[in-house]
């Protein structure tokens, strides 16, 4: 459980809501909680600005500096988006699939050179393709981004379903597909003798005391999804081709989760603090001083990002590669101007605080 110092409380008509966290030292520094409110103002205009609808959690010094709700979950009968709600965070998923891998390579169960073959002899070359290779999208490996015909209804159909349609290519060059990481999930049920689904409540869910996150056919009744929008032009423009059950079905490991904002931030940070992996266990595993796309992250100069989209869904997060500063923004609308952009526009708003 996060337990967090709330020094002041804002509320605004959209339902929204700013932390503001405040050391004792910074509570009797008058100039410095000015210079806070006038960045969270400023963070509020360039998210309105960017017509972003959804939900916004920034960290700041390892503590919720900003967390507020944007517009509405469902704008027709003027429902607003609620800071705890959750969303589809997409390939944000990987992230998660990535991490679990990786603890099954410190409990010595597999090694990051281990082939393919192990597990899935039956796909072309597979004993050229490495863990590794899956983790990091240079497998070789193709595969159309398309819903399946039918419901798949269990992990078999599922992995099946990849099986089949997936082709292999010699050349390990990048190349970013979902089916790696449904190739994954299958491998952490093979080692773990668990569903993906079982294995990812026991050791992330449960263990982390994760509220509001949930998969794909597993949503309680009282959970109700945002509906997905475009701004073209003006807000909330039906998405005409929205993410379905067959498309969520087909995304095992790889991006069929729900989750609120702060539920992610608890997750991305048990990578460092211990519950999951220390800091530097975790960044030798993931080779995050590599730059580049590892294990669900893409790694440069020190910063970490990572962005996943679902027609009118779209998550990113983008920040320190310590947690001291982040950005975390799931939306049901997505800016105008991009999602990294915007989240990079805030992230160098949190280096003024």
């Amino acid at each position: 459980m996060l337990f967090i110092l709330l020094s002041s409380w804002f509320f605004n008509k959209e339902n929204g809501l700013f932390i503001e966290h405040l050391s004792e030292k910074q509570q009797s520094n008058q100039k410095g909680s000015m210079s806070n409110s006038a960045t969270q103002k400023n963070i509020d205009q360039i998210i309105k600005d960017a017509h972003f609808q959804g939900a916004a959690l920034l960290v700041s010094q390892d503590q919720i500096f900003y967390q507020q709700s944007y517009g509405y979950a469902d704008e027709q009968n003027k429902r607003p988006n609620e800071i705890d709600g959750v969303f589809p965070i997409a390939s944000l998923q990987k992230i998660i699939t990535g991490s679990i891998i990786l603890e099954l390579v410190k409990e010595g169960k597999l090694k990051l050179d281990t082939t393919l073959d192990t597990f899935y002899p039956e796909i072309d070359l597979s004993q050229t393709i490495t863990i590794q290779q899956l983790l990091d999208h240079n497998s070789g490996i193709y595969m159309a981004e398309e819903e399946p015909e039918n419901l798949l209804t269990d992990q078999e159909s599922q992995i099946d379903n990849v099986l089949e349609s997936l082709t292999v290519v010699g050349n390990k060059e990048f190349n970013y597909t979902n089916s790696n990481y449904t190739l994954l999930a299958g491998i952490i049920s093979k080692l773990t003798r668990q569903s993906y689904e079982e294995v990812i409540q026991k050791r992330v869910i449960d263990k982390l005391s994760l509220s509001h996150t949930y998969f794909w056919d597993d949503l309680p009744t009282d959970v109700t999804i945002p509906e997905p929008y475009f701004y073209v032009e003006e807000d909330y423009q039906a998405d005409l081709s929205p993410a379905n059950e067959k498309l969520y079905s087909s995304l095992l490991g790889a991006g069929n989760m729900y989750m609120s904002t702060e539920d992610f931030w608890v997750f991305i940070q048990s990578l460092a603090n211990g519950q999951l992996f220390d800091q530097a266990e975790y960044e030798q595993l993931a080779k995050v001083k590599e730059e580049g796309y590892q294990a669900g992250m893409i790694y440069f100069d020190d910063l970490k990002y990572s962005e996943g989209n679902l027609g009118g869904y779209a998550t990113v997060i983008y920040g320190d590669q310590d947690n001291q500063n982040l950005v975390i923004l799931f939306a049901n609308q997505p800016t105008n101007n991009g999602m990294q952009a915007l989240s990079e526009e805030l992230f160098n708003q949190l280096r003024n605080v």
